[in-house]
């Protein structure tokens, strides 16, 4: 749900309590007795609007990528494939992309998708309240269809990442919109896409039923139906999964252990992209310099905090998080794996011999493990004589002086990018000037002709922001739980933890 560098931390959407008529039964619905009752789905947050240009909350794209979809996507692995374009060509001075539609796909009023559909959804995206475009599209100048079936994007200058954001699992920025249904409806209620699920029927801040879209292009859902519960109290949660109520949920790490040991139930534990990490403000003394970085950096035991504060439920992770197989690991790059002495000595050469005292601020119980990571990270940081005090703050204040910058070190976390650069590049606004050498490879990586030398680029960045320690460290990647009924097929949750996946479940 967060952003990373380059943007303040997007805070949560507040909880909206269901209707009246719901919270008597802890917003669940009955059970149909009819044969095909599909797959009922609990979901802690509702959506706050279901235009997919409409929001960057991070939950609200749990609902937009059931119907809608992109001209790419991003598999589970990582690579980039067709989806709504059947393919791409790149122009040599990397200005000009150009989509070649897939032949006979369908919007879920019946209209063909066209170029104009392509143009229209990308000129839309411009007027984003929160300025998605920019956010994912920077150099994006305009969007021009050829003809019925081609679509060329002009960018002011080379983007290698350009590929990659429209590959979105998550359809965030990317998803195509159908230009009837968004000009004579109400996209903020009624979602109209290409994708496998057709919108049935939306209670706001309660439930979403979708069906099966039989004009789908690619392989039809498993399930007929698909019910989407807003319920968000994760006990009630557990309780109506064990009652039959839902057939599956996500539960945070107390319900999986509630749920653990059932013979009625699976409870796997799914590694995400989202990562943890500390912003490190080198505008401040004694962070200015590099050798006080170094130090802060190898005080640090990344597999103790993923034990301590989340009970294993997270990884060690740099910059480029570990579900990114092409990446290196903690162990591959500098200052990343935990050196006491060393830390000791790089401050007496940096004139502490005896350490120093800092401040680090934090949102106050954001998720279960946030309490005990800062806590844990103190406790190490004070073996390397770097003496921490804590402050806990609540959310507008944090991002108000994260933002000035007015802090020494904070915690920060960030949700899944499609697009790896986002992971490493510099959050404007928030430290001191990117030094050269760093801006350098930025620069270069923007500038990349493939795929595979986009990711040689960014792991020479990355390795660079681990060498100086800027601009963050980051420290963890979460984990989160899918809790569902024994017999169910198709349950397999991705990093970007993208529901798409709902369309392969059935109850076998």
């Amino acid at each position: 749900m967060t952003k990373h560098h380059g943007r303040a931390l997007a805070l949560r959407a507040a909880v909206v309590a269901c209707t009246t008529a719901v919270v008597a039964t802890g917003c669940s619905q009955p059970r149909s007795s009819t044969a095909d009752a599909g797959v009922t789905v609990a979901e802690t947050t509702a959506p706050t609007t279901l235009d997919p240009q409409g929001s960057a909350f991070f939950a609200d794209r749990f609902a937009w990528q059931l119907a809608y979809e992109c001209l790419l996507t991003t598999t589970a692995d990582g690579k980039v494939e067709p989806a709504l374009a059947s393919g791409y060509e790149r122009s040599k001075d990397g200005l000009t992309y150009t989509f070649s539609l897939r032949p006979n796909v369908k919007f879920h009023n019946g209209e063909a998708l066209t170029a104009d559909d392509v143009v229209y959804t990308f000129t839309r995206l411009k007027e984003s309240p929160d300025g998605i475009d920019k956010a994912l599209f920077p150099t994006l100048e305009e969007t021009v269809a050829k003809d019925a079936t081609t679509v060329e994007f002009h960018l002011k200058s080379p983007d290698a990442g350009f590929v990659n954001n429209m590959a979105n699992p998550l359809v965030w920025g990317c998803a195509v919109m159908s230009k009837k249904a968004a000009t004579t409806g109400n996209a903020a209620v009624g979602m109209v896409g290409t994708g496998p699920w057709k919108q049935e029927s939306y209670r706001a801040n309660s439930e979403l039923k979708l069906t099966r879209f039989d004009g789908y292009w690619g392989d039809k859902t498993k399930s007929e139906r698909l019910n989407i519960l807003y319920v968000p109290n994760v006990s009630t949660q557990v309780s109506n999964l064990k009652a039959d109520k839902v057939d599956l949920i996500f539960p945070d790490v107390a319900g999986a252990k509630a749920l653990s040991g059932s013979d009625k139930l699976t409870v796997d534990k799914a590694p995400t992209d989202s990562t943890i990490f500390l912003q490190v403000n080198n505008l401040t003394k004694p962070f200015d310099n590099e050798k006080v970085r170094q130090a802060l950096a190898l005080a640090l035991d990344r597999d103790s905090l993923a034990q301590q504060a989340y009970s294993g439920a997270a990884r060690a992770s740099v910059y480029i998080p570990p579900g990114t197989a092409w990446a290196p690991k903690p162990a591959d790059l500098p200052n990343s794996t935990q050196d006491i002495e060393k830390a000791k000595q790089l401050l007496r050469e940096a004139g502490y011999p005896d350490g120093f005292s800092t401040s680090l601020m934090y949102i106050s119980g954001y998720d279960p493990g946030t309490n005990n990571l800062v806590a844990a990270m103190q406790d190490q940081l004070a073996k390397a004589g770097i003496k921490v005090e804590l402050d806990p703050l609540e959310g507008g204040a944090w991002g108000a002086k994260l933002t000035k910058p007015d802090f020494a070190l904070s915690w920060n976390a960030q949700s899944y990018y499609s697009n790896p650069f986002q992971y490493v590049q510099p959050a404007e606004g928030r430290q001191g000037p990117v030094p050269a050498s760093l801006q350098k490879l930025l620069d270069e990586a923007l500038k990349a002709e493939s795929q595979e030398a986009y990711q040689q680029a960014l792991i020479a960045i990355e390795k660079e922001e681990a060498r100086t320690v800027y601009p963050t460290i980051t420290l963890l990647a979460t984990d989160m739980f899918v809790a569902y009924k024994k017999g169910m097929s198709g349950v397999a949750v991705p990093p970007s933890q993208s529901r798409t996946f709902l369309s392969q479940v059935s109850h076998g």
